[in-house]
């Protein structure tokens, strides 16, 4: 959501093997940030809710928390984590990817860090 991934479907997940023979999801896998005008937010291609909620506001996902066996205060946190990391980290990953002042601006507040899905 905070990347403007609505590309989702059930392959565009991935998982480590941990030290003790668990699977674990990687932090992120094939991020394919769509086009977004403006404030605007598509619906995800992937249900996430009980009631196949698909929409991409954090507010609705946190909502959620609890079928992810987190309670509100940790997803709360998670989600909090996530626009820290993309914020802090911005620039750097802006800089290695060669983007030019105007991509930049044209992505933030678009496809990442909508301000749609931050509501």
């Amino acid at each position: 959501m905070l990347c403007g991934n609505s590309d989702d479907h059930g392959r565009n997940h991935a998982a480590f093997i941990t030290d003790d023979e668990m699977l674990a999801l990687t932090p992120a896998y094939d991020l394919c940030p769509q086009a977004r005008s403006g404030a605007s937010a598509y619906d995800l291609a992937m249900a996430y809710g009980e009631d196949g909620r698909r929409e991409a506001r954090l507010a609705s996902l946190v909502d959620t928390a609890h079928l992810y066996l987190l309670d509100r205060p940790e997803a709360e946190d998670v989600v909090a984590h996530l626009v820290e990391s993309i914020r802090e980290h911005w620039t750097e990953v802006c800089d290695l990817a060669h983007l030019t002042t105007v991509e930049r601006d044209a992505f933030w507040g678009r496809q990442f860090m909508n301000p749609a899905v931050l509501s």
